[in-house]
């Protein structure tokens, strides 16, 4: 029995070849879609799981409130450490992790040769119990009671086999930063892929304490970080409920009301963008749209499916009426047919699988930049997830047609027709409006996010962003500054030069409390950003003084130069009326020399914040410099020769303006990209479908078609009619996506502080080009019946 229906499957197969591969396309994009989309949420929700505390693990981070607005941070300030474990109770472990990121690592090799390596971002300082909260497994070695002493480090496998090929690495010495000496003490597993740490080079923390005092309270960065690890009777809000008072003991000159300890699950590490995470994080929003997108394709590529069969049940009408004259019962036809729509979802399930292997390596992984493998063998879930596909869309594909074929009359099936209820065709109108329905949320979501993007691009950022280029210092004294600074201006095609902390737009976020003196008694405190420059920074970035001068050549702090945003908050309204004015930070009371108009220091997510500029060159590291585009490579080849000259041991590396802040939108566009590349797939999975539905009707109308042309009507007026009613269907689909398309952009869009509106522009671009699309789907189908010889189908009236 069985092999009579795969000889009569694959006989259906051939005869119908243009149905099977239109069917088995769209379902195999429907799945290949679906299952990328999985395989990427399965990764980014299996971040840190692997730790076997991690239900009872906790990340300290802290809210401040200051005029009305949040500020949160994951940093704390280093002797926080031990007053948590001396005044919070119901814990059962805590830790600090301080991260280096970069560092310049030297070995002696056995000739005698030294040769460096610069980690980033391997480098953290670590106290003995990281090791007994998280999960990282020691190779070789010991580190419980080494890392109590000063001067050790642990180290992954891959730099022991980079550092010490061939021989073991324990008790050997490396140095950091050309100035300590570290003894290895172990090996550790390398980090994995699906960790937020990506450490590997892990300097005991007495280290760090024996370089500084962990007594500065008021000093917090986003790299010392406090895990805690609560009891199994304690709850994350009864720690909570302990710090505003830890706040007002151990923070004098601050209330419980100006800052909020919270503990943020290290379950949901990954994913909570109010803090920084060491190893980047992801967006949970995304993740649900990326499920929701894969899930849309799959159900279009279904729905096509749907109308593809429906329209060649005509076909297939005498086939189903023998079958019943000869005996067939409805559940022998049902179970025929979707055995039929089995065997097709199990062809595309198989070529999706091998789309998918090979796609992962060539364009997944390294545009979502993730490390994702296909494990058929060891992955169970994704075995279920494959199995499960293979049923349900085997069910939802294949159930209505099945019962549509089966149902048909055997007289009616034998004249070659099936019954055209108005029931079936509501149900293959609904099937469009609902697949153009998802194509028009996704045409709509990638023209909103498209034109943001170019608004992040395009947007005046308050400097200027092309040919500005810039790049680190390796070594940062005075002497080193000033030699740099006068070697780059001898470089031809250099405009300018500065020295600073960082150039405007940057990820280094430094703040501070600042004042504002209306009198010598009398000032205005106000929460500012702050950034060290020198005299030439403005000219080199292409800063707009609105009043007032920059600040004169001076490597102390002597002269302030604040923004509009300051002055703001000050209550100053007239910016020359701050000339003059005195402002006051860490103690250095000196008089405002200009005011800058307002600049983009960070993403157009985040408000521009007040801020003050000064000269304090002892803490500079940035050399930014204005050049000649048409010079780009000399200029950056005479840097090279420069860099290694004075720092041979180092890696040069160099950034410019235009391109970093793209980087700092990698996700926006990622997903702006993403939702082009998805929007495209699911059109032509729907013109699939619209096609279906034109091909049934136009056989179902074949008479109509045949008398109309016969009584005179031109095929002009023929295929307007035909076309007509399908814009009728794609105009409702409209109605319903324009307003759910809206609500959903319009809410990513309210995640920035500075971003496009959605017009009535986009609302038209979106309607006409879905009506486009389907004036070309339909218009060659009914440009064929119209034209069709009005005999053959009249002739057995």
């Amino acid at each position: 029995m069985f092999k009579n229906y795969f000889k009569i499957l694959w006989r259906n197969f051939r005869r119908n070849r243009a149905f099977t591969i239109i069917n088995i396309s769209g379902l195999t994009l429907g799945i290949t879609c679906s299952l990328i989309m999985f395989l990427i949420v399965k990764e980014e929700l299996s971040y840190n799981r692997y730790h076997k505390n991690i239900d009872s693990l906790y990340r300290v981070g802290h809210i401040d409130y200051v005029d009305g607005n949040e500020y949160p941070g994951g940093g704390s300030p280093l002797p926080m450490l031990e007053a948590v474990r001396e005044q919070i109770v119901g814990l059962a472990n805590a830790t600090l992790i301080s991260h280096e990121g970069y560092g310049l690592i030297s070995v002696t090799d056995k000739s005698g040769e030294v040769k460096y390596y610069e980690e980033s971002p391997d480098v953290v300082y670590v106290e003995p119990n990281f090791f007994e909260m998280f999960d990282w497994e020691l190779l070789e070695g010991a580190v419980e009671e080494s890392f109590k002493s000063p001067n050790t480090v642990a180290i992954s496998k891959e730099l022991a086999d980079k550092y010490f090929p061939e021989e073991s690495a324990v008790g050997k010495t490396v140095r950091l930063n050309k100035s300590k000496d570290l003894l290895v003490t172990a090996v550790l597993e390398n980090a994995r892929n699906n960790s937020d740490f990506p450490f590997g080079f892990f300097i005991s923390m007495e280290t760090k304490k024996a370089d500084e005092p962990f007594t500065e309270w008021g000093s917090i960065s986003s790299n010392n970080v406090i895990f805690l690890q609560l009891e199994e009777a304690t709850t994350a809000e009864d720690v909570e409920a302990q710090f505003p008072d830890f706040v007002e003991k151990n923070w004098n000159n601050m209330t419980k009301d100006e800052r909020k300890f919270v503990l943020s699950d290290f379950s949901n590490y990954h994913f909570d963008d109010r803090f920084n995470t060491f190893g980047g994080g992801s967006s949970k929003q995304f993740l649900w749209t990326y499920s929701a997108i894969g899930l849309f394709l799959i159900i279009t590529a279904c729905f096509n499916f749907i109308n593809m069969s429906t329209a060649m049940a005509v076909k297939r009408a005498k086939e189903v009426g023998m079958r019943k004259v000869l005996g067939s019962s409805r559940k022998q036809l049902v179970l025929r047919f979707l055995g039929e729509t089995f065997m097709i979802t199990f062809i595309s399930l198989l070529l999706s699988i091998g789309l998918t292997e090979r796609l992962l390596p060539l364009v997944v992984n390294d545009f979502f930049e993730l490390e994702i493998k296909l494990s058929l063998l060891t992955d169970g879930l994704l075995v279920g997830y494959l199995l499960g596909v293979l049923v349900l869309v085997s069910l939802l594909a294949g159930l209505y047609p099945a019962f549509v074929l089966s149902s048909a009359k055997p007289i009616s099936a034998l004249k070659g027709a099936l019954d055209a209820k108005g029931g079936n065709m509501f149900m293959r109108r609904f099937l469009v409006v609902f697949q153009f329905f998802l194509c028009q949320v996704l045409i709509f979501g990638t023209i909103v996010a498209v034109r943001q993007m170019n608004f992040f691009t395009t947007v005046d950022m308050g400097y200027e962003k092309e040919h500005v280029m810039f790049f680190n210092m390796a070594e940062s004294e005075l002497d080193k500054q000033k030699l740099w600074k006068a070697r780059v201006q001898d470089i031809p095609g250099v405009k300018s030069v500065s020295v600073a902390s960082h150039p405007p737009f940057s990820g280094a976020i430094m703040g501070t409390n600042g004042y504002y003196y209306t009198s010598d008694t009398s000032r205005t405190e106000i929460n500012v950003h702050f950034k060290r420059v020198d005299e030439a920074y403005a000219d080199t970035y292409g800063l707009r003084l609105i009043a007032g001068d920059w600040v004169s050549k001076s490597d102390t702090i002597n002269q302030f130069v604040v923004n509009e945003t300051f002055l703001a908050k000050a209550g100053v309204k007239n910016p020359q009326d701050a000339i003059g004015q005195t402002a006051n930070v860490w103690g250095n009371k000196y008089p405002i020399v200009g005011v800058v108009e307002n600049f983009h220091s960070t993403t157009l997510s985040e408000a521009i914040e007040p801020m003050m500029l000064f000269s304090d060159a002892v803490r500079n590291q940035t050399i930014g410099l204005k050049i000649n585009g048409a010079r780009t490579k000399e200029i950056v080849s005479e840097l090279e020769e420069i860099w290694y000259d004075m720092h041979e041991e180092y890696e040069f590396d160099y950034d410019f303006i235009d391109a970093q802040i793209k980087e700092f939108y990698q996700t926006e566009e990622k997903m702006s990209q993403s939702l082009t590349v998805f929007a495209g797939i699911s059109i032509f999975i729907g013109c699939l479908g619209l096609y279906g539905l034109v091909a049934f009707m136009a056989n179902q109308k074949a008479k109509e078609i045949g008398i109309r042309k016969v009584l005179g009507a031109s095929v002009t007026s023929l295929v307007s009619n035909f076309s007509l009613e399908f814009l009728k269907l794609v105009l409702v689909a409209f109605i319903f996506a324009a307003p759910l398309a809206y609500f959903g952009m319009n809410s990513w869009l309210q995640e920035y502080k500075y971003s496009i509106s959605i017009g009535p522009l986009i609302f038209v671009s979106s309607i006409v080009m879905s009506i486009i699309i389907a004036i070309l789907t339909t218009g060659l189908r009914s440009l064929k019946a119209a034209t069709a010889n009005p005999i053959t189908s009249l002739r057995d009236e």
